[in-house]
């Protein structure tokens, strides 16, 4: 660790400050359908807009497909924006978008039955300042053959797009759907639920035939319409026809006397084995992580005036400068102090390294303010291009901050220096599930000699 640094200011807050706050996005589909579906907010100053949203069409860290705005609520299937919401407050604005567009991460995952992409979303403002986020997707293996490690093949469930499953205007339409009457059609929610093993002889997890759905509003709580998640029969198949659909019935959120707000609708994909019990294939229900979203309801939609007084951290960063190919490692360090008004107990840590660099190990190394001597390591697993390191339970540990306390926590993982690397280069870290608060270290590449 003895690679020059340069300690900066505190560059992370609340995401919905200092980038965007996700929403909800489509979080998990096979590579059969590779889409993208985001719901965000932002705070910018005031009478600040959005210039531009772009995102990374890959997977590659890089912003690179461009968007057009277009009217709310319209529901396209092009590479676009809609403006859902603009609240005016004292000191600020509070602009909530939704976000759509194709993807190009279809690569089989095998042998792995998933792999993990970081897709970035920069919202560039008429001010010039350009807020960034990435929102974690899980690519399924679209295919399986028998001798595929245990969970490829896992049941999934479709992310409609385009019109291939029919609705009005188009199969996509219940994602970004804007309700503010309360009222949702019928055509709007879509399950098309999909077993790779379906109908296979003595194979475990080999038949499907119901999901479990729920309607959950951004504050965690579920609709009166979904109290706790529904079975819903399902006739899973194994090809990618598109006809053995389930849609959902016309909902009425006002008339069930839900709050006003954003929902998203969420799916656990079911299966059994030859025995008829339960396989361990399937996405449980009781864990909103195992979850598909596969649409999102903005219903008589207005931003909250205050920020969630939940869970809140500022990241401290630093500059560090290296020479491509070199053979030492760096350790980018991430210092985090809660500022919210919540303790940060065990948390998902997920680190993205740019272009030109990966990760050497599948864990975390740290130290906390009560003892700098003692380092803590915490496990993870690393995406197959070794870019994204995913730590799903990192100790945390802090308490709010308040006068005379500084409680902080360290995070340094290894990061290695291809040849390839040049130019100036960010190495990310997300805390939280969701997200709540982001931060990049920058990393100042010299060719070599």
């Amino acid at each position: 660790m003895s690679t020059p640094a340069t300690s900066l200011e505190i560059v992370a807050a609340d995401p919905e400050w200092a980038g965007i706050r996700t929403l909800g996005h489509a979080n998990r589909f096979a590579t059969w359908d590779s889409e993208f579906r985001f719901d965000g907010r932002l705070r910018v100053p005031m009478g600040v807009k959005i210039k531009e949203v772009r995102y990374s069409y890959t997977g590659n860290g890089q912003a690179d497909m461009g968007t057009a705005e277009v009217k709310r609520g319209r529901g396209g299937i092009d590479q676009e924006y809609e403006v859902i919401d603009l609240t005016f407050l004292d000191d600020a604005d509070v602009i909530t978008f939704t976000l759509r567009g194709d993807l190009n991460v279809d690569a089989d995952p095998r042998p792995a039955y998933s792999r993990t992409y970081q897709i970035r979303v920069d919202v560039t403002l008429d001010s010039g300042d350009v807020r960034t986020t990435n929102a974690e997707i899980e690519v399924l293996a679209g295919a399986w053959q028998k001798s595929d490690p245990e969970k490829v093949g896992r049941p999934f469930v479709r992310l409609p797009y385009d019109n291939n499953w029919g609705g009005s205007p188009n199969s996509q339409a219940g994602f970004g759907f804007v309700a503010d009457n309360g009222r949702i059609p019928g055509d709007k929610f879509i399950i098309d639920l999909v077993n790779l093993r379906q109908g296979e002889q003595g194979v475990a997890g080999s038949n499907s035939d119901h999901v479990y759905y729920q309607l959950v509003h951004e504050d965690g709580t579920p609709s009166h319409y979904t109290p706790t998640p529904q079975l819903q029969k399902a006739e899973g198949h194994k090809d990618s026809g598109t006809g053995r659909k389930v849609t959902l019935p016309a909902i009425d959120l006002r008339q069930l006397g839900d709050k006003p707000g954003y929902y998203r609708f969420l799916v656990w994909p079911q299966a059994q084995n030859p025995d008829g019990t339960t396989s361990a294939n399937s996405w449980d229900p009781a864990k909103l992580e195992d979850a598909f979203q596969l649409g999102s309801v903005y219903y008589r939609y207005t931003a909250p005036r205050t920020i969630d007084p939940g869970q809140r951290a500022t990241i401290k960063t630093a500059q560090l400068n290296v020479t491509a190919g070199q053979d030492r490692w760096i350790y980018p360090p991430f210092v985090i102090r809660n500022t919210g008004q919540q303790a940060i107990g065990t948390t998902k840590i997920v680190f993205t390294a740019p272009e030109g660099t990966h990760f050497t190990e599948d864990h975390v190394a740290f130290t906390r303010w009560t003892d700098e001597s003692q380092e803590v390591v915490a496990q993870g697993v690393l995406s197959a291009d070794r870019r994204t390191l995913t730590c799903p339970a990192v100790a945390l540990k802090l308490e709010p901050s308040g006068p005379g306390k500084d409680a902080w926590v360290s995070l340094y993982p290894a990061l290695q220096i291809e040849s390839s690397a040049q130019g100036r280069l960010q190495a990310g870290i997300q805390v939280g599930d969701p997200v709540f608060a982001t931060a990049f270290d920058t990393i100042d590449v010299k060719p070599a000699n």
